[in-house]
């Protein structure tokens, strides 16, 4: 059941920003985010290949004052054990790999993110410009009027001056907010790679409940790498052991007949086998041998203080991990509450505008009936624009706290296939 509704909360709430989430993804920002994780796959692959047979060439020519010899051929070696150097070397590249996976979704998340930012910076630029716009029009309307009732008697030339200082703001604030949405767009453009006209975005439904994001505690990338570095710590702990009680030695096998020499060798220790087959043309000897060594260390106090190392970093890891269970707890409380909190200013955003809405239409009535004046029309409307804008900021606040949140819950904002 909770799979199902993991499902179907992630497809609906990415389908809300797939556009800005796919400009991102475009982005210069994620293409090099990428890279770095395509690097950490190609380390991967090499690892892959360490465990593949190798061959190589082989000659070798000896002459002293009483024999000469020359041999030829094909040798290589070969993983064959599980604790070889190919095989941790194998775990410890699929572990880089993970770590590059949950640092990209982070890093990506954080991107867009960002990204979310600018945009919505980028569309109330635009109302603020609009808002600045009709401003101008009610200081010139109010400062026409003030000429008027001067020109009746009916004002003082401090009036006018007043009205002529009020629209020579209104055009100060005009000038600001045509700056402001130029450079809002710039910053957009800088962090999207191409230009965007900003319009509003729909707002995220059905949001998780506390209990629904905080059983999305162990998706969230900061504890996935906490318990990726316990691994680690774990793993080089299980090998530094592994090390001090096994044997270190070696077992070859060597045949020669007839010019043909072909040897096998194993080492304990690197868990390789070691085989060559060659052709010897000058002092060909026959004959068949087989030999054996092996050394247990009794004593080795560097052995035993790098394993108390060890030890301690496996307890620092663990530690870590329950800072970063702790600290992801709170983290998605806050950002649910934050988000309740958003959705709270929303509703009185909306109550507002609705306010300003009959305002703006006993406005037009007063003036149908003659009874009030185009003046009055002027004010209601700007003051219909102005709950337009804390409306819709309202909703980008809704809409950094939903994607917050999302993030926080460990859901990849961007989408896609890694």
């Amino acid at each position: 059941m909770r799979k199902a509704w993991w499902i179907l909360f992630l497809s609906s709430a990415l389908a809300q920003g797939a556009e800005l989430a796919s400009w991102v993804r475009e982005s210069p920002g994620y293409a090099a985010l990428r890279a770095q994780r395509a690097e950490a796959a190609l380390a991967l692959e090499a690892a892959r290949a360490g465990l593949l047979p190798t061959l190589a060439p082989q000659v070798d020519y000896a002459k002293t004052s009483l024999s000469e010899s020359l041999s030829l051929g094909l040798g290589g070696s070969l993983a064959v054990l599980p604790w070889s150097d190919a095989q941790d070397a194998l775990a410890a590249a699929a572990r880089a790999l993970k770590q590059a996976d949950l640092e990209l979704k982070a890093e990506g998340n954080a991107l867009f993110l960002e990204a979310l930012g600018r945009y919505l910076e980028a569309w109330l630029a635009e109302l603020d410009l609009a808002l600045a716009e009709k401003r101008v029009a009610l200081n010139e309307a109010q400062l026409a009027a003030a000429k008027a009732q001067e020109a009746q008697g009916q004002a003082t030339f401090k009036d006018v001056l007043e009205a002529e200082s009020a629209l020579a703001e209104a055009k100060a604030s005009l000038f600001a907010a045509q700056n402001a949405r130029a450079l809002a767009s710039a910053r957009l453009e800088r962090i999207l790679g191409r230009a965007v006209a900003p319009k509003a975005l729909p707002l995220p439904q059905d949001p998780p409940s506390l209990e629904e994001a905080l059983a999305a505690l162990e998706n969230r990338p900061d504890v996935a790498l906490a318990r990726l570095r316990l691994e680690e710590a774990e793993a080089a702990l299980a090998q530094a052991s592994r090390d001090q009680a096994l044997p270190q030695g070696s077992f070859s096998l060597s045949l020669a007949q007839g010019g043909l020499d072909l040897s096998l060798s194993l080492d304990l220790g690197a868990g390789a086998l070691g085989y060559a087959l060659g052709y010897t043309a000058l002092g060909a000897a026959e004959g068949t041998s087989l030999r054996a060594g092996a050394s247990l260390p009794l004593f080795a106090p560097v052995q035993e203080a790098n394993q108390k190392v060890l030890e301690n970093r496996v307890a620092q890891a663990k530690l870590a991990l329950e800072a970063a269970l702790k600290d992801g707890e709170l983290d998605l409380r806050q950002k649910h509450q934050a988000r309740l909190l958003a959705e709270a200013q929303l509703a009185a955003a909306e109550t507002s505008l609705k306010a300003a809405e009959a305002s703006l239409e006993t406005a037009k009535k007063r003036l149908q009936a003659g009874t009030g004046t185009r003046l009055e029309v002027l004010q209601a409307e700007v003051g219909l624009l102005q709950a337009q804008r804390t409306l819709e900021q309202a909703k980008a606040n809704l809409l950094q706290a939903h994607y917050a949140l999302m993030d926080a819950m460990g859901i990849d904002l961007l989408g896609g296939e890694r």
